[in-house]
């Protein structure tokens, strides 16, 4: 990281390599303010209980700050309040604010860098260097901060227009939003107008207000995006648009032309660096090998059958699941079904249904996560939410199964899009996805976790997009004819 002469400088390196120490040590050895940028709050909590001692300091959204004002007000709502603290040190967000202009070494998320970087006067304009954590969700960043949904409330209520009158194609939209986003200026400037008139407005005005204040920055995107790199779809209660290649906004938005860009991940791919518009010669890549033993992290693949909407008989594969479990039932483990459905296929048809923690569709699953660490020996989450952001170190998960190879859903008209413009947007996509999953359960050399899948759709998708994995995922692979034996439980 130091001595590259290269910008950016991205590194694929394993679960337990001990990344945020080394990044952490950069920073502190180059001496140059640097902003640390990861994509949950969990992993936020995580660095700042590890390196607040050394002058570590995190900013999140206003909304994360309750204001003084009034308790039904965050600092999102008491900024455009008349809040009297508000740039004063007694105003909880102004004073994390003036704690990340004022340090060297901070960590925020993705949203809020991304959000942020959009101001003038931000509190991110005196790093040298950025340090972008969990890298390869960097890509998904940069598409989720383009992403522009509009309601139906918004066309039909708020700014009270016709729809375009195609609404299929995106330059009908382009043209329309030209004279929707007038409307939505002249809807924002009564709504300040009318903030400004009252004492203590409540909080669903200011709502409304900060609605606004979006609605005319998405409607600006959409009058000057250039019609050919974008999808308009419709979705539930109005329409979804898209950027087909979000790389073309990733400087302007994400990367802000640092001087110095650090990537990190357990999963980069050079196919990441090109996800995010960077050619091959502006980046160094530097792939590290697992220091695991393989014999206590070993990921099967046992031949059984192809699982994908074509397979409307599981029952083998629900039959494997099921002898795989039968000998692991003195140690938790973990089902990724990658859908809902699937999961309630499993729950109807598994002898071991009884001993299984699920979450509701739709809510985060938090709450059901807390529950399976603390369940005894046996239990068995199955889930389609927790194949990211979540850690089961130890006793916590000794052995997971995917339920498939996780290709992102062809049906929509976006995803088709990004397949036909980029012919690896899919596979990459889904073998970040299985491998991320596959890293949930072994987190220290003291751990053990077997991974399992049984999708023979492996026979052609490792041979030709195995160079989408890194080395310490084919380094534990193996195919196997039969269940092997588990090892003892820890």
């Amino acid at each position: 990281m130091i001595t590259s002469p290269k910008r950016v400088v991205a590194l694929s390196a394993p679960t337990g390599f001990g990344k945020s120490p080394a990044y952490v040590a950069y920073a502190l050895l180059s001496k140059k303010p640097t902003c640390i940028v990861t994509n949950s709050r969990g992993l936020q909590d995580q660095l700042m209980r590890d390196y607040r001692e050394i002058g570590m300091v995190d900013i999140r959204g206003k909304n994360n700050y309750p204001c003084g004002l009034r308790d039904d007000y965050s600092c999102q709502e008491g900024h455009s309040a008349k809040c009297p603290y508000k740039d004063s040190v007694q105003c909880p967000y102004t004073q994390a604010e003036f704690r990340a202009r004022s340090s060297s070494l901070v960590v925020t998320n993705y949203p809020k860098w991304i959000t942020s970087s959009r101001l003038e006067t931000s509190w991110t304009a005196h790093f040298e260097q950025v340090v972008f954590d969990e890298g390869h969700d960097a890509p998904d960043a940069l598409a989720n901060a383009m992403q522009i949904v509009l309601s139906d409330d918004d066309v039909e209520k708020v700014l009270q227009v016709d729809y375009p009158v195609g609404v299929d194609n995106f330059t009908c939209w382009k043209i329309w939003a030209s004279r929707a986003r007038d409307v939505a200026q002249s809807r924002l400037i009564e709504s300040e107008i009318k903030l400004l008139e009252m004492n203590a407005p409540k909080a669903s005005w200011i709502k409304q207000y900060l609605h606004l204040k979006r609605l005319v920055k998405r409607l600006s995107i959409l009058a000057t995006a250039r019609p050919n790199n974008w999808v308009v779809d419709e979705v539930d209660g109005g329409f979804q648009f898209d950027p087909i290649s979000p790389a073309q906004y990733a400087e302007g938005t994400l990367l802000l032309r640092m001087p110095k860009i650090v990537i990190v991940s357990a999963t980069l791919r050079p196919k990441t660096m090109y996800m995010l518009g960077l050619g091959s010669g502006s980046f160094q890549f530097q792939e590290f090998d697992s220091d695991f033993d393989r014999k206590r992290c070993p990921i099967y693949w046992i031949p059984t059958m192809r699982v994908d909407v074509r397979a409307t008989d599981l029952s083998q594969l629900w039959i494997r699941l099921d002898q795989i479990m039968s000998r692991r039932r003195d140690r938790k483990g973990i089902i990724h079904t990658i859908s809902y459905a699937r999961r309630d296929d499993i729950l109807a048809r598994s002898r071991y249904a009884a001993n299984m923690l699920t979450n509701i569709r739709g809510e985060l699953p938090t709450t059901v996560v807390e529950v399976f660490r603390k369940a005894g020996p046996g239990t068995v989450l199955v889930s389609p939410s927790v194949s990211t952001g979540y850690d089961f170190p130890g006793k916590d998960c000794e052995w997971q199964f995917i339920c498939k190879i996780p290709f992102p859903d062809g049906r929509s008209k976006i995803i088709k899009a990004r397949q036909e413009y980029d012919k690896e947007y899919g596979p990459y996509s889904a073998m970040q996805s299985m491998v991320q999953s596959f890293g949930r359960g072994m987190r220290s050399r003291e751990d053990q976790c077997e991974g399992f899948v049984a999708d023979d759709h492996l026979a052609w998708f490792l041979p030709r997009y195995g160079h989408l994995a890194p080395r310490s995922f084919h380094s534990h692979f193996r195919k196997v004819d039969v269940v092997p034996a588990p090892p003892a439980a820890l």
